[in-house]
C-alpha cells in the first residue's frame, strides 16, 4: 500500500477500533486479534506497516487502562470523549461577539423593549389607570408600619434567591 493511502487506512482501522468493545482478558488471550478483530479490520493490519503499527498501539494502550483500572471501579470507555467530540458539528459555537459588542447588542434590545412597554401603555390609557390603581393598592398594602417591613424583607429576599440562582445557570459570553 501506498504512503499516501496509508493515512485513510489507519483512520478506517481507528474507527473500526473505536467501535469494538473488547474486554481486557480477549485482548491478553489474543492480543493478535485473531478471533475477536472483524475480516475489514484484520485485511488492513496485515496490509500496512502502519495500520499494524495502530492496532499494536491500540492493544498496548488497552492493556494499559485495564492495568490501571481496579476490579471494583466502573467499567471505562475510553473513546467515549472521541466520539463526543468527533459528532459535534464542525461549525464553531457561539455568537462570534466580543463580550462588549454582545453587552451592547443585549443593552440595545433592553431598551428597545423598554420603549415598546411605554408605547404600549401609553396607547391604552384606561388599561394603564387600572394597572397603577393596582400597583398603588399592592405598594400601599404595608404602609402601616410592621407590614412595610414584611414587605421590604420579602423584596430583598426575592432578589437574593433571584441573584443565587442566576448567578448559577448564566452562560458564558
Amino acid at each position: 500500500m501506498s504512503q499516501a493511502a496509508a493515512g485513510p487506512a489507519v483512520e478506517r482501522l481507528e474507527d473500526m477500533l473505536f467501535e469494538l468493545e473488547v474486554g481486557p482478558h480477549q485482548l491478553r488471550c489474543d492480543p493478535t486479534g485473531r478471533q475477536w478483530l472483524p475480516a475489514e479490520a484484520r485485511a488492513l493490519v496485515e496490509s500496512s506497516a502502519q495500520c499494524r503499527a495502530a492496532f499494536e498501539a491500540f492493544v498496548r494502550d488497552e492493556l494499559q487502562l485495564a492495568a490501571m483500572g481496579s476490579s471494583d471501579a466502573p467499567a471505562v470507555d475510553p473513546f467515549f470523549t472521541a466520539r463526543v467530540v468527533g459528532s459535534l458539528p464542525d461549525s464553531p459555537s457561539g455568537t462570534g461577539l466580543s463580550p462588549r459588542r454582545r453587552a451592547m447588542v443585549l443593552g440595545a434590545f433592553h431598551v428597545i423593549a423598554v420603549v415598546l412597554t411605554y408605547v404600549v401603555l401609553t396607547m391604552v390609557p384606561e388599561s394603564t389607570a387600572r394597572w397603577a390603581a393596582q400597583a398603588h393598592t399592592v405598594l400601599s398594602w404595608g404602609s402601616d408600619g410592621g407590614g412595610s417591613l414584611v414587605l421590604m424583607l420579602t423584596g430583598a429576599g426575592a432578589a437574593v434567591v433571584v441573584a443565587f440562582f442566576a448567578s448559577r445557570i448564566h452562560t458564558p459570553a
